[in-house]
């Protein structure tokens, strides 16, 4: 719960653990991956740190952040009774 307070306080917006506890506990839930020069990616969550550590590794461009759609931020709100 702690978790999903943090990502709803820092806009959506997701660090590695973050996305590690996310993948573990909702793993069905799209994450949004900004590259530094590739399009944007809408993954699930249990591939999104698998996809970057390959990019990455295979030099191909790097992760500038890792976010929730505005769709799937609200719907977080929408379940934690946060206030628009």
């Amino acid at each position: 719960m702690k978790t999903l307070k943090n990502i709803l306080s820092n806009y959506g917006y997701l660090t590695k653990a973050e996305l590690a506890e996310i993948a573990e506990h909702f793993p069905a839930m799209k994450v949004v991956i900004k590259w530094g020069g590739m399009e944007r990616e809408r993954v699930p969550a249990w591939l999104a740190a698998d996809r970057i550590a390959d990019v990455e590794a295979n030099d191909i461009d790097y992760c500038r952040s890792v976010f929730l759609s505005g769709k799937q931020y609200d719907l977080l709100k929408e379940a934690l009774n946060v206030a628009k």
